[in-house]
């Protein structure tokens, strides 16, 4: 099988084909691939995806693909070396970006059912992604700010879509709780916000009746769900992130690098730093592929 390497950070490009002229194959890179239009299939690491129309999909490195073109079809890929990043001299833009690939990448193994045209999603995205190729063509710049904010609003969109892990299990409260997990989502970052003391003030609810209502609808307790949603994230920044051990404790929240090594080993049974050389080793990394949206 044939691997195409991509030295440059990011690279984006837009094109028409009739016919595929790429063997089957895999990469170094990411991939962001928008159908504008066109009809065919996709298959993904063995699994066929046809395509009628705007379709977007999202490729790891292990994933080995092909395309069958049966009706002319306009792509455009965005490309990018390392899923997180750590070079933008924007801070705030890197951490924007690197919280919401960590939901992106928690949710794309999940399956869903395509996001249909009539919703308008579909049209937002095709809008976005031309925004971002026009961006580059003018500037052909990997450092180029605007093109991570609209690439980060395309994310969102995708991200929105996707179906949520825990699902409760009396309808009627399914708001509530909805709420509830969306909000630690969003803070999980912050010690301070996800406390329980804290989340019962801001939903309403005395410490010991929301530690209740939470274990009541998810079947898990709410320390549980919240460590282990933070265990997932810190292992998708030590599997595809190049940000060091000591990087990835700061920006969860942790209060050295100690606090860290044994949170992680009390879960995992392994180190950090033993959990990275072992992803580095594994024949299986985990693949994220998004259903094409119809």
């Amino acid at each position: 099988m044939k691997k195409y390497i991509q030295n440059e950070f990011l690279k984006v490009s837009n094109f028409k084909a009739r016919k595929w002229g790429h063997p089957v194959h895999n990469h170094n890179h990411f991939e962001i691939i928008f159908i504008h239009s066109g009809k065919g299939s996709h298959c993904v690491s063995g699994m066929q995806y046809p395509y009628d129309g705007k379709s977007l999909f999202l490729l790891a490195p292990c994933d080995f693909h092909y395309f069958h073109i049966e009706e002319e079809t306009e792509f455009t890929f965005l490309k990018f070396t390392n899923v997180y990043l750590k070079s933008i001299e924007n801070i705030q833009v890197q951490q924007q970006w690197n919280q919401e690939i960590d939901a992106l990448l928690i949710q794309a193994g999940h399956q869903n059912a395509p996001l249909q045209e009539k919703d308008g999603e579909i049209e937002r995205l095709d809008r976005i992604v031309r925004l971002v190729v026009e961006e580059w063509e003018q500037t052909k710049s990997e450092a180029n700010e605007t093109i991570y904010f609209l690439i980060q609003a395309m994310l969102s969109i995708v991200k929105r879509n996707q179906s949520h892990a825990v699902k409760p299990t009396h309808p009627k409260h399914s708001r509530k709780i909805t709420e509830i997990v969306n909000y630690i989502h969003q803070h999980i970052y912050s010690v301070e916000m996800i406390m329980a003391d804290h989340l019962a003030e801001v939903f309403g609810y005395s410490k010991h009746y929301l530690g209740l209502f939470f274990r009541e609808q998810t079947g898990t307790t709410l320390r549980d769900y919240i460590n282990q949603y933070k265990l997932h994230l810190i292992e998708k920044r030590l599997q595809y992130s190049s940000l060091s051990i000591k990087e990835i404790s700061n920006e969860f929240g942790f209060t050295d690098l100690s606090h860290f090594n044994k949170f992680f080993k009390k879960h995992r049974n392994v180190a950090p730093s033993r959990y990275m050389d072992e992803v580095a080793s594994s024949k299986t990394p985990f693949r994220p592929v998004i259903t094409p949206y119809k």
